[in-house]
């Protein structure tokens, strides 16, 4: 099997968080002109509908998608991201994901595992609410 792409893998690290913002980004690209609100969304990816509003809401951020109007149990999100070169990047990461569905999700666990990532993100400002 040939190696990951090195430009995916430090995508992938750079922008997606967690298996459930990886399965948001599948979901939403699987059906890119759907609206969708977070409580469907939750439940297209089997995850807690509070968790989803949180990724939403950081991914948007992030210019992974197109986040709606609304707040709380109301936010909505469609695909979309904010420029041509995350589209190209999320299209290719998508459909290695796709062909390669283990090793990306190694690759996101190991992502969450690493000590330095995770202090260093205690540290990133966040939107107060």
């Amino acid at each position: 099997m040939e190696p990951f792409p090195e430009d995916v893998a430090r995508f992938l690290y750079d922008h997606v968080e967690s298996i459930d913002q990886l399965e948001i980004l599948r979901v939403l690209g699987e059906e890119r002109d759907k609206q969708w609100n977070s409580d469907d969304l939750a439940a297209a990816v089997q995850a807690d509908p509070r968790s989803v509003r949180s990724h939403i809401e950081a991914m948007h951020a992030r210019g992974l998608l197109q986040q709606a109007t609304g707040h709380g149990a109301g936010l909505s999100c469609r695909y979309g991201p904010r420029t041509p070169e995350l589209e190209a990047m999320v299209a290719r990461l998508l459909q290695i994901y796709r062909q390669r569905p283990v090793s990306m999700i190694k690759l996101v666990y190991e992502r969450a595992k690493d000590p330095l990532r995770a202090f260093a993100d205690a540290f990133r400002f966040r939107k107060e609410s």
